[in-house]
């Protein structure tokens, strides 16, 4: 027989799954410690760029600041030295492409100064500023005048990269008082915002405001945008830090982020790398180092399968062998060329195959003799059955001799209870007879011969005038309807007569066959054992009951039945069945009797009663025969059942009705035992049988 999985498999299944685990332990473990070290890297990149732009946007922005402050003075000079010197000065910023003012805050209503060569390049008209560019991107006055300051995206959708930055201006007096408030609106170029932002190549850099409006962005698309809110930069408006570094997710990516507030937190530079952007190199490592391990899983692989073949080899030439000294083959010898613990183990087993042989040699040589010997002790064996059998059969017919005193006690017994039964029932119709049909023959032969006398006397006339005579029973009859009336009765008494006279003939036949049943039975000298069949149990207590009648009438007592479970199928002998039940109730009977005399001695009235109970019970069928007799005395008890005890006078018992009556039930497979029994009250015997479904081809009797 093949083992269904080799060791050889296990082998290889086992080294694969370790240099598995190991490799893959080694990925893991490389990948997070490269994946942090990335991303400590990265955060590190990122917040040295952003803390570099934001430098250099606070230096820029602080000259812009204060540049306006210093046109703040000019405001109000249109000529004159002073307004040559500001627009010298903002002339030689080539950042600054305009300047202009608002005294209500609403719109600019003032030019200060506008870079021509600005406009020429870009090919916008001068109002652009005033009208064109505050429509799409507006001017916030409110920050203005509140805040003091404010920077804005000022980048039109059609317009060249430009970033708003306004200020307000308060004059006052000597004494302190304000006079006066207006703006100071600039606009300007963000090509040196967009150039610092395009160093980086792995991240992408943004500057935004503190509301979240986009000032410079490396894609030009960005920047034509509003705002870009997401979470990264809500985040780092919210966070307390100036500069620091955080993770996000930005459309539905994962980013490494830092930032970093310039200009009086009024400016944030943002920087952000996604993370498959930043993890790409490690991934890289990842799948190189993957190739390598498959490449080492391969070899390890294939060096296992050489290894595990000189290992299973040698096994396999071991269970060659085995298998064969199992099919009875002693002359196998396994040869193992190797030198280690199989080679000792084949030695063994060749050791074990030549002690085998050996040992199967004495056995056979043994089971010679042994076969010897059998014969001889099966010859002395056969003599000595031959003398047993003589000593059975001698036992034998010793032992039914000595059983033929009991066996004709049981005979006697047995037909007491049909014989019984014949002669209350001849005594009921010898009782009848005399007591009806003496008088209906005393009718008959007074109307005889008052006839006789008639026709005797005056002739046939005469009987007809008699006859005529009215009737002094009859009123309206006459003698001869009378007559004739008095014939009908006694003939309609005589007809039912006869139907009971042949039930009673009917009934002593039946009895009569069963004392020649006991009799036939009791000549072979053995038990009597019938025939079992499958009967209801209310048809066979009804059929008892019918069979005890008679003498339940002659003691003036009343048998009557309680059928709680009428479908109650047993498998019995009817006549044995009958037997013990008739052997209980003329028990219950007798015991109803001896009450009796015990109440009418006492002059108290009394009604002898037996009540049957049919009922099931977990698979077993309940017979309860209970009567209102004398009771059983507590001496009695425990010898009820036994042979040739009773409690009765020798004439009315043999002490054998119990002893019988329960050997039939014991052989139906059920049990007799006395439920209770109280002195002067009455006993209630149990018969307990197990319950039978008949098969199909069986008829339940009646």
């Amino acid at each position: 027989m093949r083992p269904l999985f080799s060791i050889r498999y296990k082998f290889l299944i086992v080294t694969t799954l370790l240099l598995v685990l190991c490799v893959g332990a080694y990925l893991g473990l490389a990948a997070k410690i490269l994946k942090g070290d990335k991303t400590e890297l990265v955060y590190d990149y990122n917040r040295s760029a952003v803390t570099n732009i934001a430098s250099d946007i606070d230096t820029f922005f602080q000259g812009v600041a204060d540049k306006v402050k210093l046109v703040a003075f000019f405001f109000n000079e249109n000529k004159g030295r002073s307004h040559r010197l500001m627009r010298e000065l903002l002339e030689s910023d080539a950042e600054t492409v305009f300047v202009g003012g608002s005294d209500g805050f609403s719109k600019v209503d003032k030019t200060l100064y506008a870079n021509e060569t600005y406009l020429e390049t870009y090919g916008v008209q001068a109002d652009y500023f005033l009208t064109h560019l505050p429509s799409q991107r507006p001017i916030p006055f409110d920050r203005i005048r509140v805040e003091g300051e404010a920077v804005w995206n000022a980048t039109a959708i059609d317009g060249p990269p430009l970033v708003g930055f306004g200020r307000s201006v308060v004059e006052e007096t000597e004494a302190g008082i304000p006079v006066r408030q207006y703006a100071v609106i600039s606009y300007l170029r963000a090509d040196k915002l967009m150039t610092a932002l395009g160093r980086g190549n792995l991240n992408e850099i943004f500057i935004t405001n503190e509301k979240g409006e986009i000032l410079a962005h490396p894609k030009m698309e960005m920047m034509g945008k509003q705002s870009a809110p997401d979470a990264l930069i809500r985040k780092a408006m919210e966070h307390p830090l100036n500069t620091s570094v955080l993770p996000a997710e930005v459309d539905g990516k994962k980013v490494l982020g830092a930032f970093s507030k310039a200009f009086n937190k009024r400016i944030l530079v943002v920087s952000r790398v996604s993370e498959d952007k930043a993890f790409a190199v490690v991934y890289h490592l990842i799948y190189r180092s993957l190739f390598f391990a498959l490449i080492v899983l391969t070899a390890s692989f294939i060096a296992a399968i050489l290894f595990s073949r000189s290992l299973t080899r040698p096994l396999e030439t071991l269970m060659g062998g085995m298998h064969n000294v199992s099919e009875g083959d002693l002359e196998t010898q396994i040869d193992v060329k190797t030198k280690d613990e199989i080679s000792v183990l084949a030695n063994s087993f060749n050791h074990m195959i030549r002690d085998l042989k050996q040992s199967r040699e004495e056995l056979e040589h043994i089971n010679a003799e042994l076969e010897n010997k059998v014969k001889e002790r099966t010859h002395q064996l056969e003599v000595q059955n031959q003398a047993v059998k003589k000593a059975q059969e001698a036992l034998l017919r010793t032992t039914r001799l000595a059983a033929v005193g009991e066996i004709a006690g049981r005979a006697a017994h047995e037909v007491l209870n049909p014989l019984t039964g014949i002669m209350s029932r001849i005594q009921k119709i010898q009782s009848r007879l005399r007591q009806h049909q003496g008088e209906e023959a005393e009718v008959l032969k007074e109307i005889l011969a008052s006839w006789e006398k008639d026709y005797s006397d005056r002739g046939l006339d005469g009987l007809v005038a008699a006859w005529s005579a009215p009737s002094e029973v009859f009123s309206g009859a006459s003698l001869f309807q009378e007559d004739l009336e008095n014939i009908m009765a006694v003939s309609g008494s005589l007809t039912s007569e006869v139907g009971t006279l042949t039930d009673d003939v009917d009934f002593l036949l039946k009895e009569c066959q069963r004392i020649n049943r006991i009799v036939q039975s009791m000549r072979s000298l053995s038990v009597v054992k019938g025939e079992s069949k499958p009967h209801n149990v209310g048809h066979l207590v009804r059929e008892s009951m019918h069979v005890m009648a008679d003498l339940a009438s002659q003691m003036n007592a009343e048998i009557t039945m309680d059928e709680m479970d009428k479908d109650i199928t047993v498998y019995v002998d009817q006549d044995e069945f009958l037997q013990a039940m008739t052997n209980l109730l003329r028990n219950a009977l007798q015991a109803v009797k001896a009450r009796s005399v015990v109440e009418d001695l006492q002059g108290r009235t009394f009604k002898g009663k037996v009540e049957i109970s049919v009922q099931a019970d977990e698979g077993k069928a309940l017979i309860g025969v209970m009567d209102n007799g004398v009771g059983i005395e507590e001496d009695h008890k425990r010898r009820l059942f036994e042979s040739q005890f009773s409690t009765k006078p020798r004439e009315e018992g043999t002490g054998l009705g119990l002893n019988i009556s329960r050997r039939f039930i014991r052989a139906f497979g059920g049990d007799i035992r006395l439920g209770s029994s109280t002195l002067g009250k009455g006993t209630i015997f149990v018969v307990e049988l197990p319950i039978a479904v008949a098969t199909d081809d069986e008829k339940v009797s009646a």
